[in-house]
Formats: C-alpha cells, structure tokens, sequence
C-alpha cells in the first residue's frame, strides 16, 4: 500500500495500525498539504455488505461529532474496491501502549484522562451516539496526553438501539457493559461502564476479568463480583475507587446515569487530588458515594460472539419481571423528581423574601479591565469569578471583554461573575504555498483562515511552469487569521509580463517592446500637458500577462499650451421647458480634450451663465437629462 495515491489525493505513506475489520495508515493530503490518517476496510470484508455498512456508519457517526476530545473525520470514499475514510492525524500512541508502557498511571494523569474521554461521550450522547466500543486502543494520546476517542465502527444510534436477545454480541470482552454481554438494549450508560473499567485499568494497570476464552470473560462481567481497584492498588485514593465502583455496577440503574455525573465527580476528584478540598461524606452529594460496594491478551480485539455459546449459563431472564421493575423504578424516580422540583420552588421562594440567603450587593464594571484589576475590583465587592477566554483582534490580551451579570446588578454576595477575557489576535500558521498553481493556493489558503493578497509574475527559467514561485511570507511562520498573503507566479516560457510604458518616449516604448518580442500597433495622439510624444496610456495594460508577438497600441501626448492661446468667454444658456427638475450639463470640446465644466439640477426658464476657457477650436455642448440641447463654437 505504501506510495499508493487513493482518491487521486491521499498518498499512503506507512501503517500505522490494524483493527478487526480495516488497516490504518499515515497519508500526505496533496491538496491541502497535510497530514492525515486513512482507514481502510480490509479487501476480504468488501464484498460483504454488513461490513460495508458497518464501514460506511463510522464514517456517518464520527462526521456528526465536532469535540477537541473527538478525532475528525474529514473525508470518506471509494478507490477501486477500496473504501476508505479520512480522519486528523494524532501524533502520539494509543492509550493502550501508554499502560503498557508505564504500568499503572499515576492518580491525575488518570482522572485528567477519564475527563477527556467523558466528556467526548457526552458530546456524543447528546447527539444521539452511543459507541459501544470504548477501550484503550481506541484512545489516541496526543504528544500531550490529550485523550482523542476514534473508531466509531459500531456506534449505535441511541433511538434505534435494539440490540436485545440478538443471535451475537459485538464488541471487545473485557470492556464489554453487563447488558451487551446478555444481548440487551445498549444505552449510554453501557459507554460509561466501558470508562469504568478503562479507569481501572488506568489506575492499577491491569483488567478487573481476564480468561482463556472470550466466552468466560463475557461470563464474569455478568456473574462474578468486580474487584475494588484498592485491592490491586492500595494507594488509589478512596474517592476514585468509588468512582469505579459506580461506574462498574451491573445493574445500570445504579450506575452515573449520564457523562456529565461521570464528569462531576472526576472533577470533584481532581480537586480532592490538587489538595484544594478535602474528601469529607458530609460535606458534599458526591454521586459516587451512591455506588455499591464492591494483561495483554489476544482477547481485547473487537469480536463478535456467538452468544448461543453461553445463553444457558446467563441468569434467567424475564422480560414481564424486568417490565415490572423498571417500572417500579420509574415510577420511584418519578416521585423523587417531583420532591426536588418542590424543594427547589420552596427554597427560591426563600431567597426571594430574604429568609435565606446572604445580603445583596451590586456589581461594578470592570469590561476593559486587566484579569488582575477586575480579580481586585470583584473581591472587594465581595464577589468571586469564573474566566472564560475567546480571540478578539480590538481587545488587548488579558482585558475582559464582556461580564456575566453585567454591571449594577444586584446579586448576593459571593456570587460568580463570568468574565470573558480576550486571548487577542488568532495566530495561523502560514501555508507552504511554493509550487502549488493559483486554484490550490486559494484552497489552502481559505482553509488555513487566510486570504490571497497581490498576484505578480515573472519567468525563472526551469522552475515548473503556473506555479508559485514567492510569497510575502513564507514558513514557518505565524500571522493572524485573515492576514493576505501575496504570491508571485512562474509565467510560461513564451508569455512575458508587460512593462509600464507610461512616462517614456514613443521611440524608448517601442525598443522596449522589441527587447520583450512585443510588437508596437497604433499611436494615438492627443493633446496633454505633458511633453510632446510622451506615452500617457497603453492596452493592454501594464503587468498583464501576453504571449511573445503581442501587439500593444499606445497613446502619446501632444503639447499645445505653448503655440496656442489660452481663450476665455461667457456663455449663456435657459433651461428649456420640461420636468420641474433637469440635470443640465455644460462640456467644453477644445484641442486639449474634452470635459465638463458645469453639472447641476435646474427647473425650466433658468437662465444659467458659465464662463468657458480653452485652446484651439472650442465648442460648447448644453445636455438636459443626458440629452443634447444646443451646441455653440466660440
């Protein structure tokens, strides 16, 4: 595959990775002069339309999710028999080797992850995707350790997930949620408990169930009692044990009904492990403390199994009783839903009447303040703060842009304000434009957010031909987004760029335009102030590009001022009857050219008098609405 060019674009540079259905491979994108990653579906699995659609879905599902936490899907197609899909490149491995590379991550490392992760999921429940096949390998780590979740190979959308009592389970055994394994309905809580046992695996380096065969793994997740990561690994702290321990549970009910509890409680986490808090059960609803209590292998590929092979060995399972429970259980959520609402209704209804609540203060300005002047300003106004950060090209660097609430609010005291800061000009880096014709430099260009300035040319012999040779600013290099970039354009061979003409003698003109292999054409003459016989215009003009032979007609001036007298005279002129409102215009004709000399709005019967000076033979033109009246010779 290496060198190969798919899609008359992608050119195939090395392997970069292998899963249960398609290749990976690093790519050159030779029209945006990038890098990218190409997954390609293996040529056994073409002919063989589930596979295809399955392929296809990916692509579907990954295209509909736009996260920093998300790898882009940028493009998918058909090569041949090859179907393939275009995704960002990630420098960096996979979470998968980073384990196995370090062993057991260090308590933050793994929370910061986890964080990324969640919150990729949440990005993709909420538009309606649930993966179903979250496990290390499917986490890239950038150079940063910024997690990126991929392969959404067999994603399902979550209103048409009806994966119950289906003849087979797809998916990678020791990551797989309790229902997958008994061929129920997935949900995004079968995402979370996927996470769940990631973590796991992230904080004691090693997988909560491993087995000979892939039958006995699926067993355990159903049968067998998840062990407390601070069984493996003392120094877990607590609080991240029970996170585990409520994202493991069996009974999905009782685990983070949503990514954003999940989220929640890793940030609670991070702040008990930063030491900006202090773990106490009381002093918080941490949702983990809900929870129950509680190696490489060929095994963690995708795999589809047949579930016949164990569906004796599952617990029985009634769909009437499950019926009944889930309905008990809504109809308890219900009621405990319709509390909170109440409670809350009673508790903003104290804060109203000033029953709860501290004293109000009003909050001051401080848009166009320094980070650490409105940090000053709010705390003496007893106020605290949250920072929000976006590009803007008018404000400085660390000036707040806007506030939330704005000034002379009143709110209680201790209340945030949100301040958006400015991060100030978006820098870009600046593409390498250099032998791409004009169409692709414009494309680069637009997707790199910049704009095409002044186009030049010029001919350098053996440098491919339409082709750029220059640009104002070349990389790499940052500017900011919008900057114009100008290029200068290798001409053919037989084009050249015509010369300025104007300001030169008609015979200098014409030695110019032989030395090009020009040829001059007509010599128009015209009365100027400028010396006799020198060149006041040209076609075509200068700069434009024209073969060798072209023929450039010129018009050269004829100075008059110095044989002629200059004449000066009144005229008088009535505007003839016709609209309350005419256009009159006076233009003088004498040998130095033609102008207008008076141009205004009149009704009928005025009489309007101009003074007209010129040279040689002078006529005067009267116009009424563009439409010649009268024409005198002075």
């Amino acid at each position: 595959m290496e060198q190969k060019i798919i899609g008359n674009r992608y050119q195939i540079l090395e392997s970069i990775g292998t899963g249960g259905m398609a290749e990976v491979y690093k790519a050159f994108d030779t029209f945006l002069n990038r890098e990218v990653a190409v997954k390609i579906l293996r040529a056994q699995y073409t002919d063989d339309e589930g596979f295809v659609s399955r392929f296809r879905q990916e692509a579907q599902s990954a295209a509909r999710l736009i996260h920093p936490n998300i790898v882009n899907v940028y493009d998918v197609g058909r090569d041949d028999d090859s179907y393939y899909i275009i995704m960002e490149y990630v420098k960096g491995r996979t979470l998968k080797e980073f384990i196995s590379e370090v062993g057991a991550l260090d308590p933050m490392t793994a929370v910061i992850i986890a964080h990324g992760i969640a919150s990729a999921l949440k990005h993709a429940h909420s538009r309606g995707i649930i993966h179903c096949d979250i496990k290390p390998h499917n986490i890239l780590l950038d150079e940063n350790n910024n997690p990126k979740v991929a392969d959404f190979g067999i994603a399902r959308a979550i209103t048409t997930a009806t994966m119950t009592y289906t003849a087979s389970v797809v998916g990678s055994v020791h990551y797989l949620s309790p229902e997958q394994v008994r061929g129920e309905k997935v949900s995004a809580q079968s995402d979370l408990y996927s996470l769940g046992i990631l973590l796991f695996e992230m904080l004691t380096g090693c997988l909560p169930y491993t087995a000979e065969t892939p039958v006995a793994v699926a067993l355990m997740h159903v049968r067998e009692r998840m062990p407390l990561v601070r069984e493996i690994n003392s120094e877990v702290p607590l609080v991240l044990e029970k996170i585990v321990a409520k994202a493991l549970a069996k009974d999905k009910e009782e685990r983070y009904s949503t990514a954003d509890e999940f989220l929640q409680d890793l940030e609670y986490a991070a702040d008990v492990l930063s030491g900006n808090i202090v773990y106490n059960e009381k002093d918080r609803v941490f949702i983990a403390d809900n929870s129950p209590t509680v190696a490489n292998t060929s095994l963690e590929e995708t795999i589809r199994i047949d579930r016949t092979a164990y569906a004796d060995q599952l617990p029985p399972h009634n769909e009437d009783d499950t019926d009944d429970k889930l309905e008990r259980k809504k109809r308890i959520k219900r009621w405990l839903i319709g509390a909170v609402v109440a409670a809350s209704f009673l508790i903003i209804g104290l804060f109203s009447f000033g029953v709860i609540g501290g004293p109000e203060v009003e909050v001051p300005d401080v848009t166009g303040k320094t980070v650490v002047e409105a940090q000053n300003i709010l705390s003496q106004a007893k106020l605290g703060y949250t920072i929000d950060e976006e590009y803007n090209i008018k404000v400085a660097p660390g000036t707040v842009i806007s506030q939330n609430p704005g000034a002379k609010r009143m709110v209680k005291e201790g209340r945030k304000i949100t301040l958006v800061v400015s991060k100030g000009v978006e820098l870009g880096d600046v593409p390498n434009l250099k032998g791409k014709r004009l169409t692709e430099a414009k494309a680069m260009l637009k997707a790199s957010r910049f704009e095409l300035g002044r186009v030049s040319y010029k001919y350098v012999s053996g440098a491919p031909e339409e082709t750029i040779l220059e640009q104002s600013v070349a990389p790499p290099a940052k500017l900011p987004i919008g900057t114009k970039l100008d290029v200068v354009i290798n001409i053919k061979s037989n084009q050249v760029v015509l010369p300025d003409l104007v300001g030169l003698s008609s015979t200098s003109a014409k030695n110019k335009l032989n030395d090009l292999g020009l040829v001059l054409g007509k010599v128009n003459t015209v009365v100027s102030k400028e010396p006799d016989n020198t060149v006041i215009g040209m076609n075509p003009a200068s700069k434009e590009v024209v073969n060798v032979g072209t023929v450039v007609d010129i018009t050269v001036s004829k100075n008059v001022e110095s044989t002629k007298p200059q004449q000066s005279q009144y005229v008088e002129f009535i505007v003839p009857a016709g609209s309350d409102h005419q256009e009159i215009k006076i233009v003088v004709i004498d040998d130095a050219g033609s102008r207008v000399v008076y141009n205004n709005t009149h009704k009928p019967g005025v009489r309007l008098r101009q003074q007209i000076e010129g040279t040689g033979n002078i006529r005067v033109q009267f116009y009424s609405n563009d439409k010649l009246v009268e024409e005198r010779s002075l």
